[in-house]
Parts: C-alpha cells; structure tokens; sequence
C-alpha cells in the first residue's frame, strides 16, 4: 500500500503499530525524489506488497524533519513500531535497502 500523507497522520501511524512500514521523505521541487519516487512506486512496492510505504512532503512537515533529523532529500526510512531501524538519505542505495527488506521479510 502507497499513501500520501502528512506529519501527524504518520506520527499516529508509527506509535500504533508494530509492523515495518517504509517512509519516503521528498520535496517538491527535488528532481532526485521524483526518480526515487518512480522507483519505489515500480519497484518496491511490487517486489514487497506486503511493505506499507508512506510518502511525506518536508516542505510541509518542518517538526518532523526535526524530530528525525532529516538533513537532506530524498530520505527513506524503515520503522518497526516507533523505532527506526534503517535509513538511506540523497544518493540511495537501492539494492543495500532490498537486501534489509529482503532480511526482514525472511524472502
């Protein structure tokens, strides 16, 4: 499942559930977000359909990007229940992020 959503949807979302959900971090004006986009929405969501992923606008979500220490865009995290246990920032390494989904999945 793919959802847009914004900050508080999503700080709700991870103090309710245990299950790994991926979150993806862009800009609106960030042309290397628009191709990690196009990636996970083709790629990732088909090889893991069990994966919830979540789509977030910083611009929009200031007191997220704090909360988390989001430096940069584009920035995909791995959460199980609140806790964040991966993370790839601007250059990300596709292939590194399927092989922990991969572990975590037990594919």
């Amino acid at each position: 499942m793919i959802k847009y959503i914004n900050d508080k949807e999503l700080n709700n979302i991870l103090n309710s559930n245990d299950k790994v959900v991926m979150v993806f971090l862009k800009g609106n004006d960030c042309g290397v977000c628009q191709a990690a986009e196009f990636r996970i929405n083709n790629i990732m969501s088909k090889k893991f359909p069990n994966l919830d992923i979540y789509y977030l606008d910083l611009d929009d979500s200031p007191e997220f990007r704090g909360q988390h220490l989001i430096f940069t865009i584009p920035t995909i995290l791995l959460f199980e229940g609140n806790k964040e246990i991966h993370r790839e920032s601007r250059i990300i390494d596709f292939s590194r992020l399927e092989r922990n989904l991969k572990i975590i999945f037990d594919e």
